[in-house]
C-alpha cells in the first residue's frame, strides 16, 4: 500500500517528474500577460477617423463654451471660422474685439484638415446674451477620407454628426 504525504506530490508511476505539465497558477499568469499585451496593442492602434473627429469635438466644445460665456457675461460673443482655423471675439463698445484668454485663443486647423461652410469662405457666428446664435450652421471638417460635421442649431445646441 503506497503512503502519500502532504509535502511530496504524488507522481503517477508511469510519469516522469519533468512530464507533469503546468500548474493552474502558471497558466493564469501567462493568460494575464497575454491580456496585458493585447490591451497595450489595442490602445496604441488608432481608428482612422479619430483625427477629424477629435478636431471636430474640440471645436464643438470651444463653441459651446463661448455660448455659455456669452450668457454668463451677458454680452455678444462670436466665433469666426476660416479655412486656416478659427478665433473668438467679444463685442465691446460696438466693435468686435478678439479674445485671447484660454480656451478662446485663436486656433489653426491641424495639418491635412479642410473645412467647408456651405459655400462661404469665412463665417462669423455670433451668440447673443441669451446664447442664441445669429444663424444655424453646418461646418464640415475633412481629414484624409473622413468627414465629420458640426451642427449648430438655431437654438444654440452644438453637436457632432457624421
Amino acid at each position: 500500500m503506497p503512503i502519500f504525504t502532504a509535502t511530496k506530490p504524488s507522481i503517477h508511476p508511469h510519469m516522469k517528474a519533468d512530464e507533469r505539465g503546468f500548474t493552474l497558477v502558471e497558466l493564469m499568469v501567462v493568460i494575464f500577460m497575454i491580456g496585458i499585451a493585447s490591451a497595450a496593442v489595442v490602445m496604441t492602434v488608432q481608428s482612422t477617423d479619430r483625427g477629424a473627429r477629435d478636431e471636430a469635438e474640440q471645436f464643438a466644445a470651444r463653441v459651446a463654451a463661448l455660448r455659455d460665456h456669452a450668457i454668463l457675461q451677458s454680452r455678444s460673443m462670436a466665433v469666426t471660422v476660416r479655412p486656416s482655423g478659427y478665433g473668438f471675439e467679444a463685442r465691446n463698445a460696438g466693435a468686435w474685439q478678439p479674445l485671447s484668454e484660454a480656451p478662446f485663443t485663436p486656433t489653426d486647423w491641424k495639418s491635412g484638415t479642410s473645412v467647408h461652410m456651405a459655400g462661404a469662405r469665412q463665417m462669423r457666428i455670433a451668440f447673443d446674451s441669451t446664447g442664441m446664435p445669429s444663424s444655424a450652421a453646418n461646418i464640415t471638417l475633412k481629414q484624409d477620407a473622413v468627414t465629420v460635421t458640426l451642427a449648430l442649431a438655431a437654438t444654440g445646441d452644438v453637436r457632432i454628426v457624421r
